[in-house]
């Protein structure tokens, strides 16, 4: 796992670097807020890696139904954190969407997967992660910021890579890199998106990740979501829609 980690971030701090020293020059590594920028990036490296270590004990499609809260939790994040106004419609939508997520992993049930706490946690920590991000940028330019969350996490997977390294061939290695480079191109597709339209309008299509992760899951490891994951899927999809929605057309509550 930490060396998926640490070949991901090797090109996204070359790639964040890059973007910052050319728009900003000798003063790319120039902040005000370094303790923030520090956290943001650890909260990424730790997110990203609970993700990574659940794909190996849940199927893509349950993972990507619990990930599908991250809008609403960061919704409530932003009214304690930011004190942002938050009204009782988007307060109830954020409760529904927690109700989808219990019928997917229906704790005190048989079928409850210790696991699935990962991505419910790692879910937490990404909306978390935005909230900072939102903060950072009242201060920071996007590539700056950008830049902060690449070599700060490769320096902290630097320090820890020896405790887990194990040499891999050439073909592990090309395969390594192929899937940093997407990461790196989804997270600059990513970026670019949000530099041309808002992300209330944005948001939604994440949700296409649900499709992906079904297809992907049923293509290459043969595992189709239950009819309890696919019914929280479609609440937490229903929910988070709507709080989408709310925000776009009342941002300053309801």
């Amino acid at each position: 796992m930490v060396m998926i980690l640490w070949f991901r971030y090797l090109l996204f701090g070359g790639f964040g670097l890059a973007i910052a020293v050319r728009a900003h020059h000798w003063r790319a590594f120039s902040t005000l807020i370094p303790l923030l920028q520090i956290t943001r990036a650890v909260l990424l490296v730790t997110e990203v890696g609970m993700y990574v270590f659940a794909f190996r004990h849940l199927p893509l499609a349950e993972i990507a139904a619990i990930s599908g809260i991250a809008p609403m939790v960061a919704t409530a994040m932003s009214a304690v954190l930011l004190r942002e106004a938050v009204g009782i419609r988007r307060w109830a939508a954020v409760a529904v969407g927690f109700v989808g997520v219990l019928i997917i992993v229906r704790p005190g049930f048989g079928s409850f997967n210790v696991w699935m706490l990962l991505p419910l946690v790692g879910t937490v920590l990404w909306a978390l992660y935005q909230v900072l991000t939102r903060l950072a940028s009242q201060s920071d330019g996007p590539e700056r910021t950008t830049m902060f969350t690449g070599t700060v996490g490769f320096g902290l997977l630097c320090l820890i890579s020896p405790l887990f390294w194990e040499p891999v061939d050439f073909i592990w290695t090309v395969k390594l890199l192929a899937l940093a480079a997407f990461g790196v191109a989804g997270h600059s597709l990513l970026i670019k998106a949000l530099s041309l339209a808002p992300a209330s309008l944005l948001q939604p299509f994440s949700y296409t990740g649900m499709v992906w992760a079904v297809l992907f899951g049923w293509a290459f490891f043969n595992d189709f979501p239950d009819a309890a994951t696919i019914l929280g899927a479609i609440i937490i999809v229903t929910s988070g829609l709507y709080t989408l929605h709310r925000q776009r057309v009342r941002k300053v509550g309801d």
